[in-house]
């Protein structure tokens, strides 16, 4: 009994088919000993060819504590394919035997390598539910194994070799992760590449940014644009879903927005142009909000055009209120033409400041039990508890954040983009 916890314990940790292997031998045999041991694969090969992964001598590894590196530590494909012989025999059969008199000499395979041995058990082992692996085992005396002893080494070979399996899985999914993982990080990183480097000098205006990503690539998207008259154009967007997708999209709209050069450039002709983009690259149920704005230095006018996306802040300089700037507003870009879309102006005076955001904001929810979100409630709190000024907007809302979810993680991107206006 001692032996056999030893051996489970042992195998509860093995993180390598070899370590398995290795450590169910040396517990196992002791109690079970056999003369010689053969693993055979025929995964991947057709007819009767079959790859010898093991050849072991049993006797000599019990002396020498332990298995020999051989074929089972190899590539697949580095193995010899043979046919035929007795393991060629033997698994045709496609069932347990249990031999009682085996005579194995001059092999095509084998040559005398089991001369020694008389009698055996050979068992399947499935994968799948098909017999793609077999295990032989050999004793030098006839009769040497029971119908007990070929019911064991069936169900403790396919224990083992199940076992196996799930390791081998294991380290396919941990490389493949280990890629995807990669990949959203390269992804991340050109995504990030496309935002603005430095916040541009716009007169009139104060602005502090944050662009905070989630554990994957996201959809998030802020950026200004220097217009005509020294006018310029201020976006925040939001991809649909995330991933390599979402940020393949925002991408798509970094490029359309950029390459805009139509008359006027009002909001609502930008937005427009936009989602006939969008529509005409078919994305097949993804969407973009966005809110694209024009500021207007010298009137201090700022004239915006909303899709689908969260109504903006304003927080009035002189009693520090918080508004919405709702609109009527249009739906998200990219889901149909034709497209009606209008624009809204808003004046600003000395000492508001407006304040753009994305829903991985609004959305960001408390831990378990509650698993409230933050909502536009708090958010209009917490920005009347500071001065309007941007950096203390960010601030502000990133504590109230922490504050609410207590993680420093997040499920979604989240964007913020604030500007006050300081006067001429």
């Amino acid at each position: 009994m001692v032996r056999c916890v030893e051996m489970v314990r042992a195998l509860s940790v093995a993180d390598e088919p070899y370590e398995v292997l290795r450590t169910f031998a040396m517990h196992y045999w002791p109690l079970h000993p056999i003369d010689h041991m053969l693993s055979v694969s025929r995964a991947g090969l057709s007819g009767g060819e079959y790859r010898i992964t093991r050849n072991v001598d049993v006797r000599r590894a019990l002396r020498e504590g332990g298995l020999p590196a051989q074929a089972g530590d190899r590539r697949r494909e580095e193995i010899p394919v043979s046919r035929g012989g007795f393991i060629g025999w033997a698994i045709e059969q496609g069932r347990p035997l249990l031999l009682e008199r085996v005579e194995v000499r001059g092999d095509p395979v084998l040559g005398d390598a089991l001369a020694g041995m008389r009698s055996a058990v050979s068992v399947p082992l499935y994968d799948l539910g098909e017999p793609r692996y077999w295990n032989i085992q050999l004793r030098r005396e006839p009769g040497g194994f029971s119908m007990e002893d070929l019911e064991r080494a069936l169900m403790v070979g396919n224990f083992v070799g199940g076992t196996n399996t799930r390791l081998l899985l294991m380290r396919e999914v941990k490389r493949l992760n280990a890629a995807l993982v990669q990949q959203f990080e390269e992804v991340a990183r050109v995504q990030q590449a496309l935002l603005p480097r430095q916040i541009p000098e716009i007169p009139g205006l104060e602005i502090a940014t944050s662009y905070l990503t989630s554990d994957r690539a996201g959809g998030d998207y802020y950026d200004f644009f220097p217009l005509e008259e020294g006018k310029w154009g201020v976006l925040i967007a939001d991809v649909s879903g995330h991933g390599a997708a979402a940020a393949t999209i925002m991408a798509m709209l970094h490029g359309i927005l950029h390459a805009y050069t139509g008359p006027g450039r009002t909001p609502d002709a930008v937005l427009r142009y936009a989602n006939r983009k969008l529509c005409e690259a078919r994305l097949e149920g993804n969407f973009v909000t966005a809110f694209f704005a024009v500021w207007d230095p010298v009137t201090a006018r700022l004239t915006y055009a909303r899709s689908g996306h969260n109504p903006p802040l304003l927080k009035h300089g002189g009693t520090g209120a918080v508004t919405h700037l709702d609109g009527d507003g249009a739906p998200p870009l990219g889901l149909f033409e034709p497209y009606e879309i209008g624009s809204e102006v808003v004046q600003l005076r000395p000492g508001d400041t407006v304040i753009l955001y994305t829903d991985g904001i609004t959305e960001a929810f408390s831990a378990p039990p509650g698993r409230e979100m933050f909502g536009t409630e708090r958010l209009d709190e917490a920005l009347t508890r500071c001065t309007g000024a941007p950096d203390c907007v960010v601030d502000t809302v990133h504590t109230a954040l922490y504050q609410h979810t207590g993680s420093r993680g997040r499920a979604d991107d989240q964007t913020l983009v604030a500007m006050r206006y300081v006067g001429r």
